[in-house]
């Protein structure tokens, strides 16, 4: 049975006096583009997916956590920052082929806000950027000078995954052959695993940021062969294939770990930069309505799953609203043992007992999408503002697919609600760029 975190007296214990006297290593895996339901750890829709699903049976399994945008790059900024993106102007995607207000090397995080990077180095950490940036093209903005001490990886939102096909990888700002590179989501595995075993003997973070299962959907044949007929759709087959393909690297990089003897002391964290792209990438949001780009919780509700041996008790799930701002703030009190900077807008997840702290039901997150599109989220309560339509209200402890919108009915909690968004939105400077014409996501 499983233990329900509310309920769990250990955590008192656990979390409070545990801690390594070594720093641990930190691993923070995230997916793109994957829905609510494409991992078996969340529900057994599309594929099992057993060394994801390990992260959640021996740690934390987050059923209502967030991001802060339901698109790529900008969810991303806040991650990094521990800063909602939004409140330093970064609101909007930057994709190819689409014409901005700004030209692509003013493009980036702005140099004014620090990265996870830039406060751990300081406490005798490595760090690592593996995979997709999304976060600037400009020589200042790449993560080699944004507090990562290696970087390999693509700057645009999207790679090929195919060998040969994959021409904008860098490693450390210099180009890598195309030819050189198997299969993207093998590749992230590989120099994640080279880069650990490079440094393992200090402490590390590694930010493992797979593309998959972002569009192109290019699936190794001989995965896709297991799959073919299996669902309704192609589309469905190439993401379970891509998807596959992931958590074959997931367990990669936990067989490394294991194999130096890291595994113990080492915190990883497994989740998604938005909601399921249901249309390109033929996601899962089951149960959740929308998708990514929509402001309703398909397009902002990820799975998340956290473990640390000895710290955080195994088997347990969380439906506390926690979010990705969450992640720096957790990684600092792992580092050091304190709290971390008041600054950051997160609460630390570590202790363990920090999960019930009565401010974690309490709180406010707030989300702006842009194109006046935006919510507020209280405790089970979450309202949706657009333009040119009525506010809406809903309770999503009892409608988790935001069918009944109780906006007429309870008026005075809606109004209150509304008012604090509209203060926070108020606040917020212009975007830093947006584009010419609103454009579809991808």
């Amino acid at each position: 049975m499983k233990k329900n975190l509310i309920c769990s007296l250990i955590f008192l214990c656990l979390g409070a006096n545990s801690f390594a006297q070594q720093k641990p290593n930190i691993v923070l895996i995230l997916s793109d583009d994957a829905g609510y339901a494409d991992f078996s750890f969340m529900t057994d829709h599309l594929v099992p997916t057993p060394n994801i699903d390990a992260i959640a049976k021996q740690g934390i399994k987050f059923t209502d956590a967030h991001v802060t945008a339901a698109v790529c790059c900008p969810s991303r900024a806040g991650l990094l920052t521990g800063i909602n993106q939004a409140e330093f102007g970064h609101v909007y995607n930057y994709i190819q082929n689409v014409k901005y207000n700004i030209p692509k090397e003013e493009f980036g995080i702005p140099l004014s806000q620090k990265l996870v990077g830039e406060y751990l180095k300081p406490l005798g950490y490595k760090t690592a950027i593996i995979g997709k940036w999304h976060e600037g093209f400009a020589e200042k903005f790449q993560p080699q000078n944004r507090g990562f001490d290696y970087a390999w990886g693509f700057l645009w939102g999207q790679s090929p995954y195919f060998t040969g096909k994959a021409t904008l990888v860098l490693e450390d700002g210099v180009s890598v052959p195309a030819d050189s590179i198997p299969y993207m989501t093998d590749a992230i595995g590989n120099q994640t695993i080279s880069f650990i075993e490079k440094n393992h003997k200090q402490p590390f973070f590694a930010y493992v940021a797979f593309n998959a299962p972002h569009t192109p959907m290019q699936a190794k044949p001989e995965v896709l062969q297991k799959f073919k007929g299996k669902f309704k759709s192609e589309g469905r087959a190439l993401n379970a294939a891509m998807t596959y393909t992931l958590d074959e690297n997931v367990g990669k990089i936990v067989a490394k770990l294991k194999e130096l003897g890291l595994f113990e002391n080492t915190l990883i964290v497994f989740t998604n930069d938005n909601g399921g792209q249901t249309v390109q990438s033929s996601a899962d949001n089951f149960p959740l309505r929308g998708r990514k780009g929509d402001i309703y919780e398909g397009g902002i509700r990820v799975p998340m799953a956290m473990m640390w041996k000895g710290h955080i008790p195994a088997g347990i799930t969380c439906d506390k609203v926690v979010t990705t701002l969450d992640l720096l703030p957790t990684f600092l009190y792992a580092a050091q043992n304190k709290r971390p900077e008041p600054k950051l807008q997160g609460l630390s997840l570590l202790p363990v007992s920090n999960l019930n702290q009565a401010k974690m039901n309490s709180r406010n997150s707030f989300w702006y999408l842009g194109y006046d599109v935006g919510a507020i989220r209280q405790g089970d309560w979450k309202l949706i503002s657009q333009p040119n339509a009525k506010p809406e209200l809903y309770n999503l402890k009892a409608d988790i697919a935001e069918k009944v919108n109780l906006y007429s009915t309870e008026t005075k909690r809606a109004q209150a609600l509304l008012k604090e968004y509209n203060s926070w939105k108020a606040k917020l400077p212009p975007p830093l760029w947006e584009s010419e014409k609103r454009v579809e996501e991808n």
